[in-house]
């Protein structure tokens, strides 16, 4: 029933966007099925959907592009893969990614070529926003980790120590979306991770929601815009509606006096 919910909820929200222009509202819709179609192992609905969907914008997404690789080399679609691999090369993706592509006949000039798309890759994108953005991302996490463990009594912090945590990630994030906008894919390129040799959306929206429970409601009134633009996925328009901590939104402080208030009130 939750499934159903939320699958109503990703075409509601749809339906919304598509009321401007957007170039990702016929995009996500047919990524979402050709993912369920490789579930079940529907590899050639899979990649009809997704051939469709990249014809949809200009800029697939590396966590799509991870999939349609997946899917070209059930399909034994040679030239498919080749040119999913050429597109998360330039965006940033090392060559170690690609091992598992040897058996492909293009793999070794693919190789040879790999410097022209590294080169490619940082002449077009900013890898120094993607450290500071995955920098900040896990600094969020820790200090979110930390505030779990404070709020069950594992640990104890301050409220100055809260306050000084929530707001140095916020400022330290408000500051890098002054000075390049709202952190997505066509800036920083794609997000590989390591320790899974995979390609993954990053988890900014985490971000934004621990922004908004810390009551700061940034990009308020941008989230629409920010969607379009392949930075967040179109759930997040009705979430971030809905998210917010103990206190008024008001910032910080209030907000963490609040929590303070609710887990510490009698001390």
């Amino acid at each position: 029933m939750r499934k159903i919910v939320l699958i109503l909820t990703f075409f509601t929200v749809m339906t919304n966007v598509s009321a401007q222009e957007c170039e990702y509202t016929e995009y996500y819709p047919l990524v979402t099925a050709a993912a369920t179609d490789y579930d079940n192992k529907k590899y050639k609905a899979a990649e009809e959907k997704l051939k469709l969907a990249f014809t949809k914008t200009t800029f697939p997404l590396g966590n799509d592009l991870h999939l349609a690789l997946r899917v070209a080399q059930k399909r034994k679609d040679a030239a498919w893969a080749e040119e999913i691999a050429i597109k998360l090369a330039k965006g940033g993706v090392p060559l170690r990614y690609f091992g598992n592509l040897k058996t492909f006949e293009w793999y070794d000039i693919f190789k040879a070529d790999f410097i022209n798309y590294a080169h490619y890759y940082k002449e077009n994108y900013n890898p120094e926003v993607r450290e500071e953005l995955i920098s900040l991302l896990e600094r969020d996490r820790a200090f979110n980790s930390k505030f779990h463990e404070w709020r069950t009594r594992e640990i104890e912090m301050t409220l100055e120590e809260l306050i000084d945590g929530a707001t140095k990630i916020f400022t330290d994030f408000k500051k890098l979306t002054d000075t390049h906008g709202f952190p997505n894919e066509r800036l920083m390129g794609y997000n590989y991770v390591r320790r899974k040799n995979s390609v993954e959306y990053y988890p900014i929206d985490a971000l934004m929601i621990h922004t908004y429970q810390r009551g700061e409601l940034l990009f308020k009134d941008e989230i629409q815009n920010i969607v379009c633009e392949g930075g967040l996925h179109p759930n997040y328009v009705e979430i971030l509606k809905k998210i917010r901590g103990f206190g008024d939104s008001t910032g910080i402080e209030q907000e963490m006096k609040a929590r303070y208030a609710k887990y510490r009130g009698n001390e």
